[in-house]
Formats: C-alpha cells, structure tokens, sequence
C-alpha cells in the first residue's frame, strides 16, 4: 500500500510543473513534468475520484496542459491538428458512448458474474480516455519551432543518463527504491529475477518499461551519434547506454534497440523507410492473422525454446491466454467488451497492448487507436525538406512503428510520455516553423 509520500508526491506534482515552466522553456518544461513524472513518481497510487482517476499518468498530463495554457500562453489543438487526426481523436474518446449499448447485458467471466456497462461507466471511460491523451495533445501543440525536436531528443539522452544513477543503485542493491520511498513494491518480486541477477525497476512500474524507456535512449543517442560534431563523446554515450540496455536483461527490448542502432546508423534512408513499411504492416495485420488462427505459435516457440527455455515457456504463457482471449473476442470483433475486465476471463492475462485495445473497443477502434500514435509516420517528405529534416524523420519513424511491434507482447503504449514523443514527432513533421520558413523561402 502507497504511504502518505506517495500520495503527497501526486498531490505536489502541480506545484513542481508550475515552478518548471516558470523557469524552463516550453519543451523542457513539458519535458520534464511528463517524462519526469514517469520516471519518479509513484506507481499505482492513484486518487479515485467520482470521473476521473487521477495518478502519475493523469497528474502529468493535466500539470502540463494547464501550465501551457495559463505560463507559457500555447495554443492547444484540443482535438489535434490536421482533419484525420481530429478525425481519430474524436473517434477515440467517443467510441466507449457506443460500446455500452452493446454491453448492457451481465457476462460470466468464469468465477463470478460482471455487471452490464451503463451510460455512467461510458462517460468515465470517455473522460479517461481524453485524460489519458493529453500528452499527446500538448505534444502536438508545442513542438512546432525551429529546433524543438532535436531540444526533445538531447532531454531523452540527459534523461537517460540521470535515471541511469539510480539504475545502478538498484543493480548493486535489487529493486528496492519504489519499496524504500514509497512504501511498496508495485507487482511481484520474482518478475525482476532474470538470468542469475535481477533487472531495475526503479519507479517505473515494471521491469520491462525500464526496458523500454533505454531503448529509447537508445535510439536517441544514435541519432545524435549520427548528426554529432564531437563523435567520441556522442559514441560513448551511445555505447554506455548500449550497456544499460543489455543489463535491464530483456530480451525483446535489446533486440529491438540493437535493430534500430544498426539501422539508423548504417543503412540509407530508402531502406529505412522500407523497414518502417514492413514493420507497420506487420504489426496492422497481426490481429488479423491472428484472429484466423493463422500465427505459427507453436512453431515460435521451438524457436524460442532452442535459444531459452525459460522464455520459450513465457511466450508460450503468453498465447495461450492470446488465443483464449482471441476467442472470447471473437463475439464482439468489432465493438469490443468494454472496460471493468469484461475483456478477459477470469485468471487470464492480456500482456500485449493490441490485445487489450481490442478486447476493450474492438477493430476498428483498434485501427484508430495505433493510427492516432504513429501518424507522424505517414507524413510525407517533398523535395523543400533539407537531408537532416528526412533523416529525422525516418529514424523516428522507425522508433515509433519498433514501438508498435512492441505492443504485440507488451503494453508500454499505455504511458503518457510515448503519447508525448508520438505528438511531438507528429507536430514536428507537419507544422515546424523552421519547414514552414523554407516553403515560404520556396514561393517567393
């Protein structure tokens, strides 16, 4: 249980974004109040209002949006920017009002009966839903001056290097932190036991979110090897960061940021955009496949098996509760169960993202939902963007559809500060001033 720190942290978190971004710039102020509240706030210390439920997620994105508005006057694109996006934005947070006439009828989960979903539970879901976007709006708002994203990218690099401090301690120490600051320790222990040793979790949550957080290191760090005027100082970041990914003893994550590093780093753009095609495919048609039963499972895990044993038999945990899940959707393909675990069955465990979207609002919500996160993606780039304008936005283009693969067996999309890094890509793509300049430079 979360001691009074943890829940006066939540409460203080406010008054610490508003003496940010009274002394930082719009970019290092958001920066830090939504990136830093995942990295130190407490998790699973939430303040269960009568709408919303308010924790480290929330706190961070509503700190930020108010503190844009009311101290640094922005302009916010509440429903985005461009008509698809406010398009998918709509969509997203009004399809929970449609979900609840088709889910008004008790359901069995095997153990107990769950209630039907009413229009009350429809409008909490839809304020959540909005709550939870919040990053992702502000980060569409503000990254639109010369120079913001590459600001955004060098803050994920110092970023990663501060936590690393406390990644170490913990390390040296097991992870003790969150249990030492804030009372508890946020799931079971033996999750961090991993090849002889155990991998940090620090505040985050979970060990597999570290993970994640230094694969996006990672990836930034690469960028800024490729484009860095003092080479050694940049490469030995990268290669430190290399190290800390390798110690957070997850497989999926070092494979992931060992991909991108070579990509971003060796090969040409052509075969970049390439890559980030076939992964997007891959990861839209997934569900798919899936749902026709058409995944080798079996076959995956021979594989896994012939490399780790103790994997293999995580993965194949994993598909079982996939293809009984799967069948459960089945029934609502394309609108979904709802929330209040009417998704799942009893005892079942939903670990992919995509998974736990689609059992929530079906397939087509499914669609919107992954399209809204990696829209930057489709941005076009036309003959007025220089070659460090393309080669950003193909490396991050990369990070962000890696990222969405990831939701296949992990749910890390469920944080705010990814929403954050998608909205500011989106923005910085579309509407930087800085390609806003040389269009007009192009038309006089």
């Amino acid at each position: 249980m979360p001691n009074l720190f943890a829940y006066g942290m939540i409460i203080l978190w406010p008054i610490i974004a508003i003496l940010l971004y009274k002394k930082f710039d719009t970019i290092t102020a958001t920066f830090w109040v939504v990136v830093g509240g995942f990295m130190f706030l407490p998790d699973k210390t939430i303040f269960d209002l009568p709408i919303f439920l308010i924790g480290k997620e929330e706190i961070s994105g509503i700190s930020a949006l108010l503190c844009c508005i009311f101290i640094k006057n922005e302009k916010i694109y509440f429903l985005g920017r461009g008509d698809l996006q406010k398009y998918l934005i709509i969509f997203v947070i009004s399809i929970p009002i449609f979900n609840v006439f088709f889910n008004q009828k008790p359901m069995f989960n095997g153990q107990i009966w769950i209630q039907g979903l009413s229009v009350y539970d429809a409008i909490v879901a839809m304020c959540n839903q909005y709550v939870r976007l919040l990053p992702f709006i502000v980060g569409v708002s503000i990254c639109h001056k010369k120079g913001s994203f590459e600001k955004f990218l060098k803050l994920i690099v110092i970023a990663g290097l501060v936590y690393s401090i406390l990644f170490v301690i913990e390390l040296k120490f097991s992870p003790q932190l969150h249990t030492w600051i804030y009372g508890f320790f946020p799931h079971s222990f033996v999750q961090t036991i991993r090849y002889g040793g155990v991998r940090p979790v620090i505040f985050m949550g979970h060990g597999l979110l570290v993970a994640t957080f230094y694969m996006v290191c990672l990836c930034a760090s690469a960028i800024e090897l490729k484009n860095a005027e003092n080479k050694m100082k940049a490469l030995g970041v990268f290669c430190f960061f290399g190290v800390v990914l390798l110690s957070t003893k997850t497989v999926g994550a070092f494979i992931f940021g060992l991909f991108l590093s070579i990509m971003i780093l060796f090969t040409t753009i052509r075969i970049q955009k390439l890559c980030s095609s076939v992964l997007l495919g891959i990861f839209l048609i997934y569900p798919t496949l899936s749902i026709l039963n058409l995944i080798p499972y079996d076959t995956i895990i021979d594989f896994v098996k012939s490399i780790d044993t103790n994997r293999a038999d995580s993965i194949g945990v994993r598909f079982d509760n996939e293809r009984m899940l799967l069948d459960h959707i089945r029934e609502r393909f394309f609108i979904g169960w709802g929330g209040m675990a009417r998704n799942r069955f009893f005892n079942t465990i939903s670990d992919g993202y995509w998974l736990i979207i689609f059992g929530y609002y079906g397939f087509v919500y499914f669609f919107a939902y992954f399209m809204l996160f990696g829209l930057g993606v489709f941005a076009k780039i036309n003959s007025n963007h220089d070659k460090k304008f393309t080669q950003l936005k193909v490396n991050m283009s990369l990070l962000i559809t890696i990222l969405l693969i990831d939701q296949i067996p992990n749910s890390s999309l469920n944080h705010g500060w990814l929403w954050l890094i998608a909205g500011c890509f989106y923005s910085f793509v579309n509407f930087s001033s800085d390609q806003n300049e040389k269009l007009a430079d192009s038309k006089i």
